[in-house]
């Protein structure tokens, strides 16, 4: 069978969740090999009925953002239909993964009915993070959990260890600041609200600092 052409794609923008770009994520009891660089991406906007999201393009989107939702969708029917002989929508979810998921299935920060979560990730090959300007390399501090960035991906379908769909990450593009979804907090955030009082001139190694020693026996 003739291998699969994959294409890249671009994403609309979305906040990133457990962005494990910097180091491989390692499930306990596996090996380093078996790690992958990973992100979550959410994309708002999206209709609930009934309590259910409605994994179908936000009209309110921008057209720019559809065309890309759209393109995406039919690459991932695409190599669904090269290798498992139907769309993706015909998929059984108990028998086949697939990385487009409803965010009321979650109860992380920043999920819910109205998000769809779609999962990426890159096994071999480090993704590349960058912010605006295209050449900067971002690290931890800068791209984290809340932040609004877009994604190079490629529809890929596995048949190996598991079937499925899955979005191959290439590389990232930081966009602007978010709320953090995490529970990282800066020194500033901890130490703003109580000011030090310094006192320059004090002799640390006096008479108090003899005293207090002495406290402990």
């Amino acid at each position: 069978m003739a291998k699969t052409e994959r294409v890249r794609l671009l994403t609309p923008m979305f906040r990133a969740s457990f962005p494990d770009v910097f180091q491989k994520r390692v499930f306990q009891g596996q090996g380093e090999e078996s790690g992958r660089y990973a992100c979550a991406a959410l994309f708002s906007g999206f209709e609930v009925k009934d309590g259910r999201t409605i994994i179908r393009v936000p009209g309110a989107w921008s057209p720019k953002d559809q065309e890309k939702w759209k393109k995406l969708i039919a690459e991932c029917n695409r190599v669904s239909v090269e290798t498992f002989k139907k769309p993706m929508s015909e998929l059984d979810r108990a028998l086949y993964k697939l990385p487009f998921h409803r965010g009321e299935e979650k109860e992380y920060a920043g999920y819910g009915p109205g998000v769809v979560y779609v999962t990426m990730s890159a096994k071999n090959i480090k993704p590349t993070v960058v912010g605006r300007d295209l050449t900067t390399p971002l690290g931890p501090e800068e791209f984290y959990a809340g932040c609004y960035a877009r994604a190079s991906v490629t529809p890929f379908a596995f048949n190996n260890i598991g079937k499925g769909i899955a979005l191959g990450l290439n590389h990232l593009q930081k966009l602007k600041d978010g709320e953090r979804l995490d529970s990282f907090r800066s020194a500033e955030d901890d130490f703003g609200a109580d000011p030090a009082e310094f006192d320059d001139e004090a002799d640390a190694g006096g008479d108090e600092a003899a005293g207090a020693a002495e406290d402990f026996g």
